[in-house]
């Protein structure tokens, strides 16, 4: 009886080992910003999606993570986070021109349609549809708006705009075919070729020498037209003091009277003697009296 009791509590610890362990198997954890498929080992999806977080999942099922929180995809000539050496490529301009460039572009999976973008890619995760799908036609979709710029407009020109149709753009296209946003696409930097460069910076100084020599007219005209204003000015002030010392004389001849004459001789008779007024503020004085 002993023995028999012994081997059933040998047993019952098998089976509880063996269930423990199978649970711990079942048990997944999903990231936090991640967001997972559920699919059967047959292949199927069963159509649920886990949040972040732990899960038990049955043996027969197993699971593909997607990033939903806000992930980096850069391209850059330099060494950086996502970039390994250089992987900075060349987009075509408005003026036939390729141009070497590094990008960077902010997006995250929609969490509506990941069962949806797994179905499409065929049980790929997030990481490997970004490595071998996005990556693959990133470069021909950034070249489709660049080529609406010309070289100086992406070099030095205001990159801003080309910027917002960049991300535009590209929400616009990989939303539909692969379930991401993007929330900011941006061109980080422009590496031109010696002989490109060479080309950019003669433009530059031609534009410089452009705006210089613009400058320098819109002052002459300016000079002139303050010349011209003060000249007009110092005219009329001229043309005012004329009138108003003609108005004066006018007023002075026409307050001339006879009766003033005479009263003007009669105050000089009495001062001087003889005298002879031939005007209001004017006397004549005579030899004698």
């Amino acid at each position: 009886m002993k023995k028999n009791g012994l081997v059933g509590a040998v047993v019952t610890a098998i089976i509880i080992f063996g269930a423990l362990f199978c649970l711990i198997g079942c048990i997944e954890k999903v990231p936090v910003g991640y967001e997972a498929v559920v699919y059967n080992m047959n292949g199927g999806v069963s159509g649920e999606t886990l949040t972040q977080g732990w899960h038990i999942v049955a043996p027969t099922k197993k699971v593909k993570e997607f990033t939903v929180s806000n992930e980096q995809l850069i391209l850059s000539k330099d060494s950086r986070e996502g970039s390994e050496g250089d992987d900075s490529f060349k987009v075509s301009t408005s003026d036939d021109a390729m141009l070497s460039i590094s990008f960077q572009m902010s997006y995250r999976y929609r969490p509506e349609t990941l069962v949806e973008t797994y179905k499409k890619f065929k049980g790929m995760d997030g990481e490997a549809i970004i490595e071998s799908r996005v990556k693959t036609v990133l470069k021909s979709k950034v070249s489709e708006v660049t080529t609406d710029y010309s070289m100086m407009d992406i070099y030095s020109g205001n990159r801003s705009e080309i910027n917002n149709k960049l991300t535009a753009y590209l929400d616009d296209a990989f939303s539909t075919a692969y379930g991401i946003n993007v929330l900011d696409a941006s061109i980080i930097d422009v590496h031109p070729d010696k002989k490109l460069k060479a080309s950019i910076d003669n433009r530059v100084t031609a534009l410089q020498q452009k705006q210089q020599a613009e400058v320098e007219q819109e002052t002459a005209r300016v000079q002139a037209e303050t010349a011209l204003i003060r000249a007009k000015n110092e005219a009329e002030i001229r043309i005012t003091e004329a009138e108003a010392e003609a108005k004066a004389n006018r007023l002075k001849a026409s307050s001339i009277t006879p009766e003033l004459i005479q009263m003007k001789e009669a105050e000089a008779r009495l001062t001087h003697g003889w005298v002879t007024v031939q005007g209001t503020g004017t006397a004549v004085v005579g030899t004698g009296k």
